[in-house]
C-alpha cells in the first residue's frame, strides 16, 4: 500500500537515512538502493538537499524489519524547475520544468537567504512549493539545488578535498606546505582556507578571462589551465591543469549540469601537459596599480561604527563583553578600536587589507579581553570621506578572507 512521509535525514555518501511517516509519525529506515531512479529524487540526494522533502513510498519487510522501498519525490506537493529570470536582486521568475508554467519568486522565499547572501542566477535548477497569492502564481520554500563552488562547476574532480590536501603537502610545492591552511580556532582536519582561496581566485580568473585553452587540429578545446597565484619555494608559479570531460553534454534534463572539464593536476610549468599550450596564464588581479594607495589604512580618517549591524554579531564576542548593556558594549568596542588605531599608526601592517564584495576592506584587531591579543577582527571599509565598521569576524574567518590578497602578516592575526 502506497505511503506518504517526509525525509527525516539522509546521508548520500553513507547510503542511508530515515523517513517519518505521515499519520503516526513513526520512522522507517531508508537505504539508497531503495530510491527510484527518477531524476528528481536522485538529483536531490546527490546534491544533499533531500532532508525535509515529501516522498511517496511502499513498505518492504527485510531481515532487520520494515524499510521504505520504491521511494520517490511527492510531485503533488513539490515542483522542479529553473530560474527563468532574476535581475534586480529581489524579484524573478521560475519556469516549471514539465508544464512550462511561470511562477513569481522573491528572494526571501529562497531557503537560507535571510541568514546569508545567496547568489541567484538564471538557469539554476530549483525545487519549490507552488502557491497562489491573490490570484498570482508564486514559488515558496525554494531550494537552489546546485550549490557547488565556481571551481567545482568548471571541472569535475575525483576528490577535490584530497586534491587540495595533496597540493598543500606536496614536497615540490613547499611554499604551500609551509603554510597552515586549516582553521585554528575550530580545526576541520581539512584545508578550508586553501579551498576558499582557490575558489575566490578562480572567480576572478573567470571574470578577467585568464584561463588559457589549447585546441586540437579540428578546433575543439582539449586542455585548459590557469594560474593559482601560488608558488613553490623556488618561486615557480603553480598552475591547475584540466582536460576535456568526455561526459560533458549540454543541459537537457532537470538537475545538476555536467562540467565541461576534468581536473588533471596542480603543477608548475614542468608539467607534461605544458606542451599543449603556447602561452602562460596570468595571475588574477584584485586591484589596479592606481589603487595601491587603498591598501594602506589612513589612521587620520574617522571610523564610524554601525551599531545595529554590530549588535547582530554579539554572539561572536567574548561572553563577558556580549553580556554587557548596549552602552558598555560599545564603550568596549570604541576602546579596542582606539587601541587598534594606535597600533596602526606605529605599524601600517596592523590594518590588514582583504577583498570582499569587489572592493578592498580592512581588518583591525579588537583586543577586548587583553591589550595584547585580538579576540575578533573589525571589518572597515571606505565610505566617501570616512571609514565604516559594519561587522566583526572571528580570527579564522578573518584569516580566511585576508589570505586571498596575500599571506597575512602575523602581527596580530594569529587565530
Amino acid at each position: 500500500m502506497e505511503q506518504k512521509g517526509t525525509i527525516k535525514f539522509f546521508n548520500f555518501k553513507k547510503g542511508f537515512g530515515k523517513i517519518t511517516k505521515d499519520g503516526d509519525q513513526s520512522d522507517l529506515h531508508l537505504h539508497v538502493s531503495n530510491l527510484t531512479q527518477d531524476s528528481e529524487i536522485m538529483v536531490l540526494s546527490e546534491a544533499g538537499h533531500l532532508e525535509g522533502e515529501p516522498v511517496i513510498f511502499d513498505i518492504g519487510k527485510t531481515r532487520i524489519g520494515e524499510q521504505a522501498i520504491n521511494v520517490r519525490l511527492d510531485l503533488t506537493k513539490r515542483v522542479v524547475g529553473f530560474i527563468k529570470e532574476y535581475e534586480d536582486g529581489k524579484w524573478g521568475k521560475i519556469e516549471d520544468f514539465k508544464t512550462k508554467e511561470i511562477y513569481h519568486l522573491h528572494f526571501t522565499k529562497v531557503k537560507g537567504s535571510t541568514e546569508r547572501f545567496i547568489k541567484i542566477e538564471s538557469g539554476e535548477p530549483v525545487i519549490f512549493t507552488p502557491n497562489l497569492n491573490q490570484g498570482r502564481k508564486e514559488a515558496v520554500d525554494i531550494i537552489l539545488i546546485d550549490d557547488r563552488y565556481p571551481l567545482e562547476l568548471f571541472s569535475e574532480f575525483d576528490d577535490l578535498e584530497q586534491s587540495l590536501k595533496s597540493l598543500a603537502s606536496a614536497p615540490h610545492l613547499a611554499e604551500t606546505k609551509n603554510e597552515y591552511w586549516d582553521y585554528i580556532q575550530e580545526p576541520t582536519n581539512g584545508v578550508p582556507v586553501l579551498f576558499s582561496y582557490l575558489n575566490q581566485t578562480f572567480s576572478k580568473i573567470l571574470l578577467q578571462d585568464k584561463i588559457i585553452y589549447s585546441k586540437s587540429r579540428d578546433g575543439n578545446e582539449e586542455f585548459a589551465y590557469f594560474n593559482t597565484g601560488l608558488v613553490t619555494k623556488e618561486q615557480d608559479e603553480i598552475y591547475a591543469y584540466f582536460t576535456k570531460n568526455d561526459r560533458y553534454q549540454d543541459q537537457k534534463d532537470w538537475g545538476l549540469s555536467i562540467s565541461k572539464w576534468e581536473f588533471l593536476e596542480f603543477n608548475t610549468d614542468q608539467s607534461k601537459y605544458t606542451k599543449y599550450f603556447s602561452q602562460l596564464p596570468e595571475m588574477a588581479t584584485f586591484f589596479e596599480d592606481t589603487e595601491t594607495t587603498q591598501l594602506i589604512f589612513d589612521t587620520s580618517i574617522k571610523v564610524t561604527i554601525k551599531k545595529e549591524h554590530i549588535k547582530k554579531r554579539k554572539h561572536r564576542f567574548p561572553e563577558k563583553i556580549a553580556n554587557l548593556n548596549d552602552n558598555s558594549f560599545f564603550d568596549e568596542i570604541n576602546r579596542a578600536l582606539e587601541l587598534a588605531t594606535k597600533r596602526a599608526k606605529r605599524n601600517y601592517k596592523t590594518a590588514i587589507p582583504h577583498f570582499y564584495d569587489n572592493k578592498i576592506q580592512f581588518l583591525l584587531p579588537l583586543c577586548m579581553t587583553s591589550k595584547t591579543e585580538a579576540d575578533l577582527a573589525l571589518v572597515v571599509n571606505r565610505d566617501e570621506n570616512s571609514y565604516v565598521a559594519h561587522t566583526v569576524l572571528t580570527l579564522d574567518q578573518a584569516f580566511n578572507n585576508a589570505r586571498l590578497l596575500a599571506k597575512p602578516d602575523r602581527e596580530w592575526l594569529t587565530p
